[in-house]
């Protein structure tokens, strides 16, 4: 599970791989020191003595830095300063490549406190009556699959490690473990790998970037092309979020034609005339000319009536139908905005915490409401993908879909009419696939930000550094 570890003596000068120092590093707690790294990324052995590479955990001192070159013929001299006080790792820390979720307190059981002994004491409970119907459920949503425990206590996260890979979907999530206040208690199910379900397509890709956009470490694995291309086109008509009640129309570019004036009310007090001159006549007649001449004049009013509300439903039809051309070619928004809606919509459904209220865990910092809102998206559709209330997650899976939509309307170069009805029918689907896709563009963003940003720095060194010369 862990990163071997590697001895290194700080008397002699030896050579290292340096991709096993940075990784080994990095599960000791240092930080990665952004400028440092992109000075080495383009000045190489011109990079002067002395630049930080890697900070200490609170990332106020140097813990690796460029040392003199020495005669070192090319190689690159590195020098490691690590202090003992800095060793505040353990069996909860996350090494790289790994990812925790937390689960969310609204559909987690409260965990009392525990001491260590009670914790190697928990079992696995799959004999109550409770768990026997939702293993029935489970088989009937997920016949090839093995029915879920139930465990006791409920599990507060799940940390998992991702890797590459040649096949569909290129990124597998692997060695899922269930962990009780951060500590591994239980093996989890892993997720299908068949690629048939829509939650397999997105739970890698999505956790890779919450991973990189959050507080685990730093990873060496690239956003597949998917999502490159997604955040190439990223951008959302603002008509359509007008349409769906996520934007004021005050607030979004005039992008719909003018109402047609209202009807005027003189027609219908015309109307109102001429019928009461046609009774006023019917009177004058006979009795039998009477009745004959007010059901032919009801008969024509009847099917004049009807006219009109063909007509006038005809006209409906064909200004929605402009209204939604319109919207569908309007003024596009750039992704941040469609997020905050997206967030807007969801935090006032009470479907995500106030990141005002909410810290994380592990470093008490607070958590920024989009990261809460992906964390808790994954959670479902890691759930939903394993067999674990799939009906209580099936939210995930429809915005699942509604990504499969997304990517299929921008590789096509554009939405239709069906993509629109289809936000419009499942506007949560919509918001959660909007929030995950302002994450990616913005992760995106950040890797294409002077020269690709710090994962793209750290790779481009350890391409070109494989061995380094430490003291």
């Amino acid at each position: 599970m862990w990163p071997r570890c590697i001895v290194i003596p700080l008397i002699n000068v030896i050579l290292v791989d340096l991709e096993e120092l940075y990784e080994f590093l990095l599960d000791r707690g240092a930080v990665p020191d952004v400028k440092g790294i992109h000075m080495l990324r383009i000045s190489g052995l011109w990079t002067p003595a002395g630049t930080s590479l890697m900070l200490s955990p609170d990332s106020k001192q140097t813990a690796l830095r460029m040392s003199m070159p020495d005669d070192s013929e090319g190689v690159l001299s590195l020098a490691l300063q690590w202090k003992p006080e800095w060793n505040k790792r353990n069996c909860s820390s996350l090494p790289p490549s790994w990812i925790r979720l937390e689960f969310p307190a609204m559909s987690s059981t409260k965990v009392e406190c525990r001491s260590d002994k009670d914790v190697e004491k928990l079992t696995i409970n799959t004999s109550t009556s409770a768990n026997g119907h939702e293993a029935q459920k489970h088989r009937n949503l997920y016949p090839d699959v093995p029915p879920p425990p139930s465990y006791s206590p409920s599990p507060t996260s799940l940390r998992f490690r991702l890797t590459s890979s040649s096949t569909h979907p290129f990124l597998q999530l692997r060695s899922p473990t269930y962990e009780l206040r951060h500590e591994p208690v239980w093996s989890a199910p892993l997720p299908s790998l068949d690629g048939t379900r829509p939650t397999t397509t997105w739970l890698a890709p999505l956790s890779l970037t919450f991973g990189l956009s959050s507080h685990c470490p730093t990873t060496f694995l690239t956003l597949p092309t998917i999502l490159h291309n997604l955040s190439r086109s990223s951008f959302m008509p603002c008509g359509i979020l007008v349409l769906a009640h996520l934007l004021s129309p005050n607030d979004a570019p005039e992008w719909e034609s003018p109402e047609p004036p209202k009807k005027n009310h003189l027609d219908t007090h015309e109307r109102f005339i001429t019928q009461q001159q046609a009774i006023a006549r019917e009177r004058l007649l006979p009795e039998a000319q009477q009745q004959q001449a007010a059901r032919l004049r009801q008969s024509e009013e009847l099917s004049a009536m009807g006219t009109r509300m063909r007509k006038e439903q005809r006209e409906r039809v064909e200004r929605e139908e402009r209204r939604e051309r319109e919207a569908i070619n309007s003024t596009k928004l750039q992704m941040d905005l469609v997020q905050t809606a997206a967030l807007g919509f969801l935090e006032g459904e009470g479907l995500v915490a106030d990141a005002k209220n909410e810290s994380d865990n592990a470093t008490g910092d607070h958590k920024d409401l989009t990261l809460t809102a992906v964390e808790r998206l994954l959670v479902g559709i890691y759930r939903a993908d394993v067999g674990i209330d799939a009906e209580e997650n099936q939210w995930a899976v429809d915005a699942c879909e509604m990504l499969d939509r997304w990517r299929d309307w921008v590789e096509r170069g554009g939405m239709t009419k069906e993509d629109l009805r289809a936000i419009l029918r499942d506007k949560h689907a919509f918001c959660w696939a909007a929030v995950a896709m302002g994450l990616v563009t913005k992760v995106i963003g950040e890797e294409r930000t002077d020269g690709g940003g710090l994962l793209n720095d750290v790779r481009e060194c350890l391409r070109v550094w494989k061995k380094v010369r430490l003291g």
